[in-house]
């Protein structure tokens, strides 16, 4: 290979990235190359600028640029000037009246395509609606912006009479299921039309009548959910009161209530508002955190100091163990404690002194508190003392389901069973040693829980009951009285019995 390729070779630009390769240059050819360089001196500078690639040799890629290459020829227009020409000062609309000419071809509608302009739900099937048919009309936005119309005459005459014939009923002592059944189907019918009061009056009814169907308290909920937006605070918490009375346990229509009873907490809400408010989040064991966190920071200790006699006894036992905070159940038993509630106990009602009785064994069996006032530990001591030697309680009667589970026991399986029994505030019934059985009502025992596909939650104040009886040493048996009822044979009866004494099951279904 001659010198002149060698130097060709070395002077021809190469990627940075790219492998050198080099030729072999043998030992003659390099004498032969400092013979010829030997009167030509090369500085290092110019050996440098022969050889030293450009910026375009080091490239990658042909549209590679460097980090101040958008700002080389930035000077060139740093001092002039640009200006736009402003727009002129007119508008000019030009109108085209098109309505005379026809339609083109191509934009017509096809005969074939006619269904396909209809509403979605015109078709049956046969193919098309009914004429007439509500599925066959567009909406009509005018009609939509048009007030409600009022009631017909003669469905107010139908809901007047209605609720004329349970409230009768009612009045009659009439409570029999199969005719509140009745009445429930005619309600349901005619709950759509009703304003907010005579809603309210068919609850009351139902309540008072203690109607166990759950479908029908659903319907006065949802029914409820619409109107109480447009309530007074005093039907607001009537409200409130009848549902906790029903125990309809449903969490939007607390929700609702629950925003629009905070909406006027600082309005026209008074003491005995804010007492059944709380009253209601206890029996429901539900909470609206906002609206119950806003009452107890309106209670303050000053005003718990001014309640009345008739507002402490307004307090149920459940409120003060589950609703009030450590500062507002201090501040309340304080109060108690200075009006001397329940005593002395001959001088109190019955079921005001055995109330206080029950929030006593409350505080001192399921509730242990950090610390108490001197004052509210002495008068607590008081009532019970005197709670124990002078209130004389008599057992409540047994149910007929209970009365049917006694005559099992003692005639079926010959068990020594007490059928009443008085154990402070609290009746027992079916008492074997230290084992008490207690049958679940459907109305008393459980909620009506919408959200829930059927299943059964205990109420609040069924579960506080079952606490104390816990707490006491006594060993709790439950069973359903509408699953009791329907295993009808006695060989059943007598079967699920000596399972739930031996075992505890709960399961009342008879073998298939």
């Amino acid at each position: 290979m001659a010198v002149s390729d060698v130097l060709s070779l070395a002077a021809q630009p190469v990627g940075l990235s790219a492998r050198r390769s080099y030729p072999r240059v043998r030992a003659s050819e390099r004498a032969q190359l400092r013979s010829d360089n030997e009167g030509e001196e090369e500085n290092f500078e110019q050996f440098r600028a022969r050889t030293m690639p450009t910026r375009d040799d080091i490239k990658e890629d042909v549209f590679d640029k460097a980090a101040t290459e958008p700002f080389r020829h930035e000077a060139q227009y740093m001092a002039t000037h640009m200006s736009l020409t402003p727009p002129d000062a007119k508008l000019e609309l030009t109108l085209r009246d098109t309505r005379s000419r026809t339609m083109p071809a191509s934009l017509a509608r096809p005969a074939a395509a006619e269904v396909l302009y209809k509403p979605l739900r015109c078709l049956d099937r046969s193919g098309m609606a009914p004429p007439g048919h509500p599925s066959d009309e567009f909406f009509d936005a005018a009609a939509a912006r048009a007030p409600p119309q009022p009631v017909p005459d003669m469905t107010q005459k139908f809901e007047t009479e209605f609720l004329e014939t349970i409230e009768k009923a009612l009045s009659s002592g009439q409570v029999e299921q199969a005719i509140w059944a009745q009445y429930a189907k005619r309600a349901e019918e005619l709950l759509i039309t009703m304003p907010l009061d005579r809603v309210l009056r068919v609850l009351k009814a139902f309540v008072m009548a203690r109607y166990r169907g759950a479908d029908l308290y659903i319907r006065i909920g949802s029914e409820l959910a619409r109107e109480v937006k447009n309530a007074s605070s005093t039907r607001l918490c009537q409200v409130f009161h009848w549902l906790a009375r029903a125990g309809l346990r449903d969490q939007t229509l607390m929700s609702l209530m629950g925003n629009e009873a905070l909406l006027r907490l600082s309005d026209d809400f008074v003491l005995d508002m804010y007492v059944e408010v709380l009253n209601v989040h206890a029996r429901l064991d539900i909470r609206n955190p906002r609206l119950v966190g806003a009452v107890l920071r309106d209670l303050t200790p000053q005003i718990f100091g001014e309640l009345s006699k008739e507002q402490c006894t307004a307090v149920a036992p459940l409120t003060v163990m589950s609703v009030f905070s450590d500062q507002a159940r201090v501040s309340y038993l304080s109060r108690c404690a200075e009006l001397h509630m329940g005593l002395p106990v001959r001088m109190t009602k019955p079921e005001v002194l055995r109330q206080f009785r029950l929030l006593e064994d409350c505080l001192r069996v399921d509730y242990h508190p950090t610390s108490l006032p001197s004052t509210v530990q002495l008068w607590l001591a008081d009532l019970k003392s005197e709670g124990e030697a002078h209130d004389l309680i008599e057992p409540a009667p047994l149910s007929a389901v209970e009365q049917d589970i006694l005559r099992v026991l003692r005639q079926e399986m010959d068990v020594a069973v007490t059928p009443a029994l008085q154990d402070g505030v609290l009746t027992l019934h079916l008492v074997m040693g230290k084992t008490v059985l207690e049958v679940l009502d459907n109305y008393d025992a459980y909620y009506v829980t919408p959200a829930m596909g059927g299943q059964k939650l205990l109420r609040a104040e069924t579960k506080l009951r079952q606490r104390l009886l816990w707490r006491r040493g006594w060993r709790l048996l439950t069973l359903d009285a509408d699953e009791w009822w329907k295993l009808g044979d006695d060989i059943y009866k007598k079967d699920v019995m000596e399972e739930l004494l031996t075992n505890g099951q709960r399961n009342l279904r008879p073998p298939m």
